[in-house]
């Protein structure tokens, strides 16, 4: 498990001025939940169907929350649309009542994060996914 909660890998991964760095800074501090989670952004198969519910985002301090996002990574098959492993009856109303306590628990830049990663624009300068792919090649994203 990473160190790094992951809206500080990417706050490093911004700083880094130099794209090898910048790659350096993904493979550091990458396991299998990251590049789960670029796959999940970054491949167009994969596709979130569900509404951003309003919610109150979290007061803790970072590393003082209840959830990591790093932990939520496997479980977010539950918004994404036509996943094997949904349940069948998961409807629109039940996405949203399992998302609003994921996104107050998380840290308020680790909700925020997820919520990006949901409408697919992450907003990272030079996280593209050429770079994802330069950093791990194999993963898949939909090429």
């Amino acid at each position: 498990m990473n160190d790094l909660m992951y809206h500080e890998i990417f706050e490093l991964f911004e700083k880094t001025e130099k794209r090898a760095e910048k790659i350096n800074v993904l493979r550091q501090h990458s396991d299998r939940n990251l590049k789960e989670f670029l796959v999940a952004v970054f491949n167009p198969k994969v596709v979130f169907d569900v509404e951003i519910p309003e919610y109150k985002p979290s007061k803790e301090p970072a590393g003082l929350n209840i959830l990591y996002l790093h932990n939520e990574v496997p479980r977010l098959y539950r918004f994404v649309a036509g996943h094997p492993r949904r349940a069948q009856g998961l409807t629109p109303e039940k996405q949203k009542r399992l998302l609003i306590p994921l996104l107050e628990a998380l840290h308020k830049d680790e909700a925020d994060l997820l919520v990006r990663a949901m409408k697919k624009d992450l907003r990272i300068p030079f996280l593209t996914p050429k770079l994802v792919k330069e950093a791990f090649p194999d993963i898949d994203l939909g090429d």
